[in-house]
């Protein structure tokens, strides 16, 4: 039999306050939304709301508003040693008043977005069978889906925005608040989902995550393009907020320290997932799941890479074997001898 509970007389609101008034600070909060983005994705993505994560500077324990899932891989199949899987790090505003993106003339090139998180290396050690040489590239790079429409094509970029604030009847552009509320928190949390995940050196299998920080908006989302001549404004439902990060261990890589989020409307959320963002991660999971071998050692072989380097990557691409160790030796003192013959 269920039981009934009663609410207690006790249990009530003060005088003064009504409910319309809690249910417009829900409003504002921001809570109804992250629901609303939790229904528009828990038919496929297994979601923790309210994940923890540590600030990287105050080491203190904070909050996003979902973290969601997505396995890219059929269980039953034969196990692969790569295991592809999306997930989202999201956080939600609403907001009567407009973000404002300032649009960059420029398409910026984003080296850690999306993150791949789970991978015992960052990059895979590429040999090659006419060339003395070694190669180290990215999964990114080796699966040449850096020209994606994802990643490259179909977003708008915007180096920096701001948010309208009332002041009397006019609305002026705040500073730094954006940033703090929306970017920071979101690569914060990315950072951290990132050291979760990483394998023990004793690994033979992997989880490769392909990690997206997001921003859902509920509330006007306007692109500003400045001209000499004069400023252009369109609304705009998605944009990519690139950032670059100083990280003191990576500073031997300090140019390519790019992360981004991306910006996107609540009611463009479903054509984002849809329509760009998962058949992105489709196509790179089919190259992962390929490619396993590949990037659980983080080394491969490429043939060719002396005469052909810098183009045909994924299609020539196989693990490195012991075999081809020999192969690649002598082929370069086959190219030593012909020079000196020469």
């Amino acid at each position: 039999m269920s039981h009934i509970i009663n609410n207690p007389s006790s249990n009530m609101l003060s005088n003064g306050l009504d409910e319309q008034q809690i249910l417009e600070a829900v409003r504002v909060s921001g809570y109804p939304l992250q629901t609303v983005v939790y229904e528009k994705l828990s038919n496929r993505f297994n979601i923790q709301e309210e994940w923890s994560f540590i600030d990287s500077d105050s080491k203190e324990e904070r909050t996003i508003d979902l973290l969601a899932q997505l396995d890219l891989y059929e269980h039953k199949t034969l196990q692969p040693r790569i295991r592809p899987r999306l997930n989202l790090i999201i956080e939600c505003k609403q907001s009567d008043l407009p973000y404002v993106f300032f649009i960059a003339k420029d398409k910026q090139a984003t080296p850690k977005f999306p993150l791949l998180a789970g991978l015992a290396n960052k990059n895979i050690s590429i040999i090659t069978d006419d060339d003395p040489s070694s190669w180290s590239f990215s999964a990114l790079q080796l699966f040449e889906l850096y020209d994606h429409d994802f990643l490259k094509t179909t977003p708008v970029f915007a180096n920096t925005f701001s948010k309208g604030a009332r002041k009397g009847k006019k609305i002026e552009l705040s500073g730094s608040q954006p940033y703090q509320s929306l970017v920071h928190p979101l690569l914060k949390a990315t950072s951290y989902f990132e050291e979760c995940e990483k394998p023990p050196t004793t690994a033979h299998y992997f989880d490769c995550h392909i990690t997206v920080p997001i921003a859902v908006i509920d509330g006007p989302m306007v692109g500003v393009t400045c001209n000499s001549s004069e400023n252009e404004i369109n609304m705009i439902p998605w944009v990519r907020i690139p950032r670059h990060q100083t990280i003191d261990k990576d500073k031997n890589y300090h140019l390519s320290n790019i992360s981004a989020i991306d910006v996107v409307h609540k009611d463009f959320l479903d054509e984002y997932i849809n329509n760009n963002l998962l058949p992105f991660a489709n196509d790179f999971a089919k190259l992962a799941l390929k490619h396993d071998d590949v990037l659980a050692d983080s080394k491969g072989f490429i043939s060719g890479m002396g005469r052909d380097g810098w183009q045909g990557f994924e299609s020539r691409l196989v693990p490195r074997s012991v075999k081809q160790i020999p192969i690649r030796t002598n082929s370069v003192l086959k190219n030593i001898v012909n020079k000196l013959k020469g």
